[in-house]
């Protein structure tokens, strides 16, 4: 009897090895969205967290863009930032960029990053790495498809995250990027409101969050007196990329905490 007790523990402990460890395996085996070279990538450490700011000593801050819906909002924002010739970042969803092909072209063709918002718009930590890397790859190919770059950096749709999309995307190539500064465009608060929350909170190595969908009614009106205080406080505006080439990633989250804390 306890020898077979024994065996039934056993089993039922590498049964439970296997479930734990396994990232769904069995699971993802009679998925249709099956992608076998997914199934076994390993989870993030606290070392391999996204990307929130960047540690540095100069005064030097990205301004970022998500765009995922309309035309309307981003040509203004594109229209001022040539004027005071910043050069932003743009994180672009892949079904937008073959949309809106002639927009993305223009992004690209005057002098701005790009970064990939993914396919669908969903909260890809509801996930298994399959569907997460297929929502990422369908769009890598859309937008090296219409914009001929290939993007280095992705912001995950809402930003949502967690170990395995950080994980899936490094896996792809890809650093998973969030942000320390959010204007909170997206509720349309106004323009006083934003233009504060910037001014108020900045703090050198920050990763602004803006958007320049058409969701993003007022962003395109904050947008100069932002960028001209930012100046007039000693900042200089810089793509992602630039910024990481000036300094260490930072991959503590700062966000609810004192401007500055534990940099």
């Amino acid at each position: 009897m306890l020898v077979v007790r024994g065996r039934y523990l056993l089993a039922a402990l590498v049964l439970f090895l296997a479930a734990a460890f396994g990232g769904g395996w069995l699971l993802a085996m009679r998925s249709p969205r099956y992608v076998p070279s997914a199934t076994h990538w390993p989870v993030a450490r606290d070392l391999d967290m996204p990307l929130f700011y960047v540690r540095t000593e100069r005064p030097l801050v990205a301004l970022t863009f998500d765009i995922s819906w309309g035309r309307n909002t981003v040509g203004p924002v594109l229209d001022i930032l040539r004027a005071k010739n910043v050069k932003a970042t743009f994180f672009l969803s892949g079904f937008w960029a073959k949309q809106h092909p002639d927009i993305a072209r223009r992004i690209v063709a005057e002098g701005h990053e790009i970064g990939s918002h993914g396919d669908d718009h969903v909260n890809l930590s509801q996930y298994d790495a399959n569907a997460i890397a297929r929502n990422i790859m369908t769009a890598h190919r859309d937008l090296e498809e219409v914009t001929g770059t290939q993007p280095r950096f992705f912001r995950p749709p809402n930003g949502d995250y967690d170990d395995l999309v950080v994980a899936t995307a490094r896996q792809l190539g890809y650093e998973t990027v969030i942000w320390s500064l959010d204007t909170i465009d997206w509720k349309n608060p106004g323009v006083e409101f934003m233009v504060r929350r910037v001014r108020d909170n900045v703090y050198r190595g920050d990763i602004i969050l803006m958007h320049a969908s058409d969701s993003s009614k007022q962003i395109h009106l904050a947008l100069p007196q932002i960028i001209d205080n930012l100046r007039q406080a000693g900042y200089e505006l810089v793509t992602l990329g630039e910024l990481l080439q000036a300094g260490t990633p930072g991959r503590d989250d700062p966000r609810g905490r004192p401007r500055g804390e534990g940099r």
